[in-house]
């Protein structure tokens, strides 16, 4: 009789080829629009270009989309070619990104919305087909520190989202041709998905510090680069202190 607790999580075998090889270009097809986006943003920053963009360029248009995106992407590709389960966490995240680009599609469908809206999903379901063992995303009960800052993320980004959709949807200026509205929609609702699931899925806590870091870069580049300031300063004021107490809460967790 063994004093061992059982687990759920089998030894990772080595993927076959085949397997390996269709992580691989699942996930090459899944991170061609983020890494693209992300690099050339980066470009415009360290060149100065487009500065009427900066702060679309700093949120939705390519740096924090991107680090998002792929932060939920690239670790379940690790796992996959290593044979290894994702972590729940990385799941929820690229869960999250993917559900609100569906969102912000259903919402802005023009100017290619609908298409990059059917691009994420479908390349995001080709990766979790594609893995060798698939994540396990469990409900549990709600966190009490994290559940009533997912309902005023919720309560803060409904008529953000609202807004910006209709803004997408009117066409009239330059941030509409290019898309940011629509792309404003979508990091809104991924960060609002983002901390729920944190709230409600025990092995994703974590994820709320990732969702209230977003939060507070959006409101607090909102309020240094855009004449917007009341909605900026309630993002930015619950992004920094719900991502303090969610890092307090976790390092007690830890220690």
């Amino acid at each position: 009789m063994t004093t061992l607790a059982p687990t759920d999580r089998p030894a990772p075998t080595r993927p076959s080829a085949l397997r390996r090889t269709a992580v691989a270009g699942t996930g090459v097809l899944a991170g061609l629009f983020p890494t693209v986006w992300t690099a050339g943003t980066v470009v415009e920053l360290a060149t100065g270009a487009e500065r009427d963009h900066l702060y679309h360029q700093v949120t939705g248009q390519g740096l924090l989309l991107g680090a998002l995106w792929l932060g939920g992407l690239l670790p379940l590709l690790v796992a996959g070619w290593r044979g290894r389960r994702p972590a729940p966490a990385a799941a929820a995240l690229h869960l999250a990104v993917m559900a609100a680009a569906v969102v912000a599609g259903a919402l802005s469908p023009g100017n290619g919305g609908l298409f990059v809206a059917a691009f994420v999903v479908l390349t995001g379901a080709l990766v979790w087909t594609a893995l060798p063992l698939r994540p396990r995303i469990t409900p549990g009960g709600l966190d009490p520190v994290l559940a009533p800052l997912a309902l005023a993320a919720a309560a803060l980004f409904v008529p953000f989202v609202v807004s910006e959709s209709a803004l997408q949807r009117a066409m009239g200026n330059k941030h509409a041709e290019f898309s940011h509205y629509f792309d404003m929609t979508w990091i809104g609702v991924a960060l609002v998905l983002a901390a729920v699931a944190a709230a409600t899925v025990p092995a994703t806590r974590r994820l709320g510090l990732w969702a209230m870091l977003g939060i507070a870069v959006v409101g607090g580049a909102r309020y240094a680069l855009t004449p917007e300031t009341t909605w900026s300063l309630a993002a930015l004021a619950l992004g920094a202190v719900g991502a303090a107490v969610t890092g307090m809460r976790l390092a007690r967790r830890a220690g």
